[in-house]
């Protein structure tokens, strides 16, 4: 009888390997291994042994063009990827979470409104006069993702006087938006030390 906790030798696994070489198994066998390790975990030695069992190994360009197709459209794992709806599909679908049925939904309230003299030319000279840079770190426009934000100091989005107005980099505006008192104070002293107040 078999010893539980015994190994096989070397020499046994390879006539197994062997021995078990081209065998496919049935949908019914595969179901009952699938079950069988199903929720079990392989320990961190016999990962790393799956994974230097497969460096440099190279999938052949059919096994690659397979791979491919079963991976789009319909075939994605993940289903939703490659789904697309028909257009009465997203009308329905838009009805269904419009308005107060849409989680974002804040009770019709949406974004306070600019004033009519805030554009892109306004912000444009906002930043040309702080020379592109943020005027609390320091960094050029240049070393930025994105162009400076023009900011309101004293949070009144219609309040557009250049005097009210300055550059800030994306890292130090959404800085400026938590304790709003302090940041008003310091803005509001610099600009009166630079002379734009």
């Amino acid at each position: 009888m078999f010893a539980k906790g015994s190994k096989h030798t070397p020499e046994t696994r390879m006539k197994m390997s062997v021995a078990h070489r081209g065998m496919k198994h049935t949908a019914e066998e595969k179901a009952k291994i699938s079950a069988a390790l199903r929720g079990k975990r392989k320990s961190p030695s016999h990962r790393a042994n799956l994974s230097a069992s497969h460096l440099g190994y190279k999938h052949t360009p059919e096994a690659r063009a397979k791979m491919s197709a079963g991976r789009q459209g319909k075939n994605h794992p993940r289903g939703f990827l490659g789904k697309h709806h028909s257009s009465e599909v997203r009308a329905r679908m838009s009805a269904e979470r419009g308005a107060n049925k849409n989680p974002s939904w804040r009770g019709g309230l949406s974004r306070k409104p600019y004033g009519w003299d805030y554009s892109p030319e306004l912000k444009a000279e906002v930043r040309r006069r702080d020379g592109q840079k943020c005027q609390v770190c320091g960094t050029p426009q240049g070393e930025c993702k994105k162009k400076l934000a023009v900011h309101h100091i004293d949070y009144n989005k219609k309040n557009s006087d250049p005097v009210n107005l300055v550059s800030l980099c994306l890292g130090c505006h959404a800085r400026v938006h938590k304790n709003k008192k302090h940041w008003k104070d310091f803005l509001q002293k610099q600009a009166i030390e630079a002379g734009r107040r």
